[in-house]
Parts: C-alpha cells; structure tokens; sequence
C-alpha cells in the first residue's frame, strides 16, 4: 500500500479509502490510485484487511433457481459488479422456496461473514420471512415484490410486456394470445398484467391465456392449443425459451412467419437473434441491474441514506423478423 501510494503521489490513507470503496474521494484521485494499483500489480489480502478492519468484502446472493436464463443472467451481473467494487460474492442456491428454506440460507451467509445479501426472489412464497432479514443483514431484492422493509431493483416487466404487445397492434393484429409464466412468478404476473394493458388501452379483448413454466416444451403445447382458434394471428410469450417451442409448433402448423403469422418473446437471450426467423424480442438489462442493486446494497452497509428504495430499469423492444402485419382474411 505504501509503494502504490508512492507511485500515485497521495497518501498510504488516500489509497486505503480506494481500496475499501469510501465515497470521500475524488473521482481524478481514485483512477489516479486504480492505475497505480495495476502498473504495480498490487493485490489487497483479503485475509489481513478482514483482521484489521473486521469486514471481509463479501455479498451474499440468495436465489432458488439460477438454470433459468433470467435468474442466471442477474447472477452473473451481480457477481461481476461486486468483482469490479473488490467485493467477493457467495452464493447460496436453495433447494426450495420455503420460508425456513430462505431464513437458513441467510444464516448461512451471515455465518460467512457477508456484509450483506442480494436476494433474487422472484417467487411469491419467499415474501412471507424476507421482511425479517433486515434484521440479520443489509439487504436489497432483485425481482421481486416491493415490501415494507428491503429496498429493491427490477427490469420494469410491466412496462416490457406492454411494448410488446403494443408493437403486434400497431402492426395490425387484433387477437392476440398470451403464453404466460408460472402464476407464483412476480415478472410472470407483470407482463401477464403489461398483455391486458395494452390490449385494454387499444379496446382489443384479451381473452387467450396459455400457462406455460418457462420451459420450450410449455411453449409448444401452449401454442398448439392456441392455434385451434384460427382467428389468433399473434402469440407473445413471456419469455424466449417459450417462444421458441412455439415457433416449432407453428412451423409444424405451416403458417409462415411472419406472413402468416407473428410472435414476440421476452428477455432477448442470446441465441433469439439466430432463430429462424430471428425473435422479436423485450431486452433486459441485467448488467444494469446488478450494477444498480450492488449500489444500493452498499449503501445500506455503510449505513448511508437511500435516495431511492426502488429502482426501475427500462426494458427495450428489439425488432427482429418473427412480426410483421397480419394476413388478410
């Protein structure tokens, strides 16, 4: 630390407040000090600044399901933040969303040593014992329902879901169905709620409802259900993995898309853009995301005030070659 102080021209204190992430410096003097920290090849031992200052740089992140691509994406967004902030993340994955599921996992993160804990709850039952972290940790919710004690952070699904489907009517279509996610699903209920909105505002029925669970295969039989009524020109899915089971379904059912018919998915994941035709798609910005919620919850672990207790991130309709206008009946 005195070399890299040396090097930068300030203070062996100076490069201390840099290294542990205090607000009280200079944005010129921190890259100043970042720089020299890189040119000397300087790496804090984590082991020896948890034994002087009694803090060991650590977020916990609690999550039940991470083999789904949202959940996964958050996660890695999260972890790469706290990597870039010299924060080490450790998860803890449940098996369950039980409430004595989620309080063990905290636990288990404050018998780590964690700071704090970044929980991506995107399910209803977890709500019942969250309001009773803050007790045990600094805490902030990715996904999830707002509650009375932790701050949190969402992609505004509401909001994704209405751009979606008001692209298909302004394209020109008038039945629309949807494919929604799992009922206990909070982004499943907001764009389920985004599909009626639209629909309402444009005087349009919403009437078609398939639940799917994320998986392409709910996505293919929701679809073929749906193309039993032949005056649905539209689907819009509540995510890719979906859309892709029902573009299957609808190639099967030989409507040409998107002559004979359009769909739009949501999450834009990585392989929407290589489907044939390429997905119209909602994009979520879960670097954002993390970036944002690891703000918050650093503030609440130096005990600063939070100008915000819940931070929307916009999602982006991407226009791709799966809509295009309705046939003519």
């Amino acid at each position: 630390m005195l070399d890299v102080a040396k090097k930068s021209g300030v203070s062996h204190q100076t490069v201390s407040r840099v290294v542990n992430n205090h607000p009280n410096v200079s944005e010129k003097t921190r890259q100043k000090v970042l720089l020299a920290i890189k040119n000397l090849g300087y790496r804090p031992n984590h082991a020896a600044r948890m034994l002087a200052t009694g803090k060991t740089s650590t977020i916990g992140v609690l999550s039940h399901d991470t083999t789904l691509f949202g959940p996964a994406s958050v996660l890695h967004a999260v972890q790469f933040a706290g990597r870039e902030l010299g924060y080490a993340v450790s998860l803890i994955s449940l098996k369950s969303i039980y409430p004595e599921e989620v309080m063990a996992g905290i636990q288990e993160l404050a018998d780590l040593g964690a700071e704090g804990v970044i929980i991506i709850a995107p399910q209803s039952a977890e709500y019942k014992m969250l309001n009773r972290t803050s007790r045990e940790l600094p805490a902030v919710i990715i996904e999830g329902r707002d509650t009375a004690t932790i701050p949190s952070v969402e992609v505004d699904q509401f909001l994704g879901a209405k751009s979606a489907v008001e692209h298909l009517i302004q394209l020109g279509h008038k039945n629309i169905a949807h494919i929604s996610g799992p009922k206990n699903w909070f982004s499943a209920q907001r764009r389920l709620e985004g599909w009626k909105a639209a629909l309402a505002d444009a005087n349009l029925k919403s009437s078609t409802v398939k639940e799917g669970d994320w998986s392409p295969r709910s996505g293919y039989l929701a679809t073929k259900e749906i193309l039993m009524d032949r005056t649905i020109t539209s689907i819009f899915s509540a995510n890719d993995d979906m859309a892709l089971g029902a573009l299957k379904a609808i190639n099967e059912a030989g409507l040409a898309i998107p002559e004979k018919f359009s769909l739009v998915g949501f999450d834009d994941a990585p392989a929407s853009a290589y489907l044939t035709p390429g997905l119209t798609t909602i994009h979520q910005d879960f670097d954002e995301v993390g970036k944002q919620a690891l703000a918050l919850l650093l503030k609440l672990v130096r005990g600063e005030k939070l100008n915000k207790r819940r931070i929307t991130v916009a999602p982006e309709l991407i226009i791709r070659a799966s809509t295009g206008k309705p046939p003519r009946r």
